[in-house]
């Protein structure tokens, strides 16, 4: 599930926040380990959102019934909302229902979160278009819900403050966790077999696994010893007063360069370049770029990097 862009900027996050502070491999490693898991949680916990909303529905529908005094209001969308099928398939699909028992996922505690999102989800375009429909058929329900994690409405300022609250290692990570559970929906069978269909795994493979440690090892490791070939490049700069974030991102670029052949050379350059935008100051990239091309030709040119073709 998680792309390697996202990985490399979970490496680069963690690395730069363990900078000269002693940590040993194995506490570094542990750290990452959790920021990785932190966002594959995510999508769980975003996954659990129909039941939530579905729950939420029921409510509304038994508060109305309760009434001695019944309004002309249409109560029935909301009745239709409580019973999806789409909601129950996806309740009961079992890699969602082991994965959050497993690891204690759930919204029990963000009582207040659920209840503001349901009144965004009502108040959206879309929700109105929902409750209009003639026939609620699967496809309308599965429809509905590619809408509803897509809305910006719904997955606005305020829901992004509580992720960040929730652990800052996913403050970054909902756009991208969205377009996951987007996609993970839209491929849900409407038979049995939903139940038992996958939901996306942490890592794409094991060679994405290997991917990560052997990058974080080696930049955490060996990362020192890249500063006199980004010195030498960078005559001009005091290495100590190179941005600390562009430096972590270049020791980054240079373990691919070195550990990673069938990588290529623009693909790992473009990937820094993309991250330095967002995460350093504004000009890095450029400054990033032009290193990184001139290391690039001059480990080719002393065969210190070689790149299989």
């Amino acid at each position: 599930m998680l792309t390697r862009s996202l990985l490399r900027t979970k490496i680069a996050q963690i690395l730069y926040a363990n900078i000269r502070n002693g940590k040993s491999l194995q506490a570094f490693d542990d750290e990452l380990q959790i920021s990785i898991k932190k966002s594959y949680d995510l999508y769980y916990m975003l996954l659990l959102l129909p039941q939530e909303v579905a729950s939420m529905a029921h409510r509304e529908v038994d508060s109305y019934a309760s009434k001695l005094l019944k309004t002309d209001r249409n109560i029935k969308p909301i009745a239709n909302l409580a019973e999806q099928s789409f909601v129950k398939l996806l309740a009961a699909n079992e890699d969602i229902v082991r994965y959050v028992r497993d690891n204690s996922i759930s919204w029990l505690d963000y009582k207040e979160v659920l209840e503001e999102l349901y009144r965004r989800l009502k108040s959206t375009p879309f929700f109105d278009k929902y409750i209009k429909e003639e026939g609620l058929d699967f496809d309308t329900e599965k429809t509905f819900w590619r809408r509803f994690y897509r809305s910006p409405e719904i997955f606005g300022d305020n829901f992004q403050d509580f992720v960040e609250e929730l652990s800052l290692y996913i403050a970054d990570d909902l756009e991208i966790t969205l377009s996951f559970v987007d996609k993970t929906i839209s491929h849900l069978p409407h038979d049995d077999t939903a139940t038992s269909y996958p939901m996306l795994p942490m890592y794409r493979d094991d060679n994405e696994r290997e991917f990560v440690a052997k990058l974080a090892h080696t930049v955490f490791l060996k990362g020192d010893q890249y500063e006199p070939m980004i010195s030498k490049i960078a005559s001009k700069w005091d290495v100590e007063r190179i941005n600390k974030m562009d430096m972590v991102l270049m020791k980054m670029a240079i373990a691919e360069f070195k550990e990673f052949p069938l990588i290529p050379l623009d693909v790992t350059i473009n990937e820094y370049i993309e991250i330095a935008k967002y995460y350093s100051t504004e000009k890095s990239y450029i400054f990033i770029n032009g290193i990184l091309n001139k290391i690039a030709k001059d480990m080719l040119a002393d065969g210190s990097m070689e790149k299989i073709k």
